[in-house]
């Protein structure tokens, strides 16, 4: 099995990843929504840098996060845990990301929230629906 295709495909099924960004002593949560980038691995998402993760995004760019199916059934748990690095979208890929962004979520083109690129560095994820207790690993070399 192709680990990195497999959680791919079920990242690309999601819409909402949960963020946790931190700097110094401060943590915070929030729930993004976002469009997947198969060809460089990360996320896109919108949100203000002024907001309390987007303040501590910009002053330490290493985040970590979830992405999971609310289910009441142990044996069709599934979710991914991510590690990565986030800035703002800039230039051609930047563009190219609000251009998916806005077609998956039509709303956001009468916000003017500033487009995140999240390169995803590592991922597990935990997919029942295989086997109890699978767990399947992806690291970017």
């Amino acid at each position: 099995m192709d680990e990195l295709a497999h959680c791919l495909n079920y990242l690309a099924g999601q819409h909402v990843l949960t963020l946790c960004a931190r700097h110094g002593d401060e943590f915070w949560a929030a729930n993004c929504f976002y469009v997947l980038d198969n060809e460089h691995i990360s996320f896109w998402l919108m949100t203000e840098p002024s907001t309390q993760h987007g303040r501590l995004m910009v002053a330490s760019p290493s985040v970590v996060g979830t992405v999971s199916t609310q289910t009441e059934s142990v044996s069709q748990l599934q979710g991914v845990q991510f590690e990565g690095v986030i800035a703002l979208a800039e230039g051609d890929i930047g563009q190219r990301g609000l251009e998916a962004y806005q077609q998956r979520f039509p709303i956001a083109k009468q916000k003017s929230a500033p487009l995140w690129q999240l390169q995803i560095n590592r991922l597990k994820m935990t997919d029942n629906p295989l086997g109890f207790g699978t767990k399947l690993l992806w690291q970017r070399p």
